[in-house]
């Protein structure tokens, strides 16, 4: 008893080994389609600020003197259907305190606002802040 070899097909198409073009027209990847390229570097701009903006909300949320969401202990409620709703409030006090807290810093009805806005420090140059010695030098 031999094995069957797949090349010889005896008139039928054969059931492997070959491959036939395939034709998707644009409309089956419109769900998938993206404004940028991933990975570009306008894609990294937009994804990082992002990401940057999400992971400085967290920390926020997570201050150990206002809601500290990372202390599930503090909650003390059991089960997993009432810590979910419990921290929904917690992020939702939050984002009012956030809001809050930028409120004060407009001026409205021609008032002066109730408080400075952040000022961020401005950076330095990259070379500038690396101690001497440490780069190569120019020759």
């Amino acid at each position: 008893m031999g094995r069957r070899n797949a090349t010889r097909t005896r008139g039928r198409r054969p059931r492997g080994g070959r491959l036939t073009p395939l034709t998707v027209g644009p409309e089956a990847g419109a769900k998938q389609w993206q404004a940028l390229e991933y990975g570009g570097p306008e894609w990294q701009k937009i994804c990082f600020r992002l990401r940057n903006s999400v992971e400085g909300y967290n920390g926020y949320a997570k201050n150990p003197l206002a809601e500290a969401i990372e202390a599930a202990g503090s909650r003390r409620i059991r089960g997993i259907a009432a810590q979910t709703i419990l921290l929904a409030f917690q992020l939702a006090h939050a984002n009012r305190r956030k809001i809050k807290k930028w409120l004060e810093t407009l001026a409205l009805g021609g008032e002066r606002p109730r408080r400075r806005t952040h000022h961020r420090r401005k950076t330095k140059e990259p070379g500038t802040r690396t101690p001497t010695g440490h780069l190569p030098s120019a020759a």
